[in-house]
């Protein structure tokens, strides 16, 4: 099998639409299971408050079936509405990723030397350094790529109009959007995924 290489970058709208499927993926069903549960909690406690006229208890399941049933739902939420604050501060990223027999492997790009600027760490904090200094091998810090072994069950995927997508140990998102794909590439990444019953 030939590997495939694609170079792409991520949109924060992009990203955001990803983050929204991973959740109704692998998150949505145990919510509804849940939320039915806290329900049902403040339902009894609710009855308890009439039955009893005014049963502490029965207040107590009241306020946490219900809390627990609007934090469900509310946590997800927050959660995305902080990342994307976050993405928003941050630059743009390139990535290449290249789909081999075995493995996939992420790489983020880093810019080139006249616009990346070399620091040190020191006891008086974070201070940029000249060309001329040279940095000790046990102070450099390397960039690694992300190697990602197809022998493992615990990656999935799914592909939309806009994007594919890469789910790894239900905790990590890995977005390559169409828009940066030609027909061809799209094509033979969709094959890969299928091929390697992902």
């Amino acid at each position: 099998m030939e590997t495939i290489t694609i170079k792409y970058d991520n949109t924060n709208e992009e990203i955001e639409t990803a983050y929204k499927l991973f959740l109704r993926k692998y998150t949505l069903k145990r919510n509804i299971i849940f939320t039915v549960v806290y329900v049902i909690a403040a339902v009894l406690g609710f009855d308890l408050i009439l039955k009893n006229s005014g049963s502490m208890a029965g207040y107590i399941l009241f306020v946490l079936g219900l809390g627990m049933a609007i934090s469900v739902w509310a946590r997800p939420y927050y959660a995305r509405k902080k990342l994307m604050k976050t993405l928003d501060s941050l630059g743009g990223e390139t990535y290449t990723a290249e789909f081999a027999q075995s493995h996939i492997t992420v790489d983020t790009e880093i810019l080139p030397d006249e616009q990346t600027e070399t620091v040190a760490i020191t006891s008086k904090g974070i201070i940029p350094v000249g060309e001329d200094v040279e940095i000790p091998p046990e102070q450099e810090i390397k960039h690694d790529k992300t190697k990602i072994e197809l022998a493992s069950n615990t990656l999935d995927s799914m592909e939309t109009e806009e994007m594919f997508l890469l789910f790894l140990n239900r905790s990590l998102i890995y977005i390559f959007p169409k828009r940066c794909l030609t027909d061809e590439q799209a094509g033979a990444l969709k094959e890969y995924f299928e091929d390697k019953n992902i």
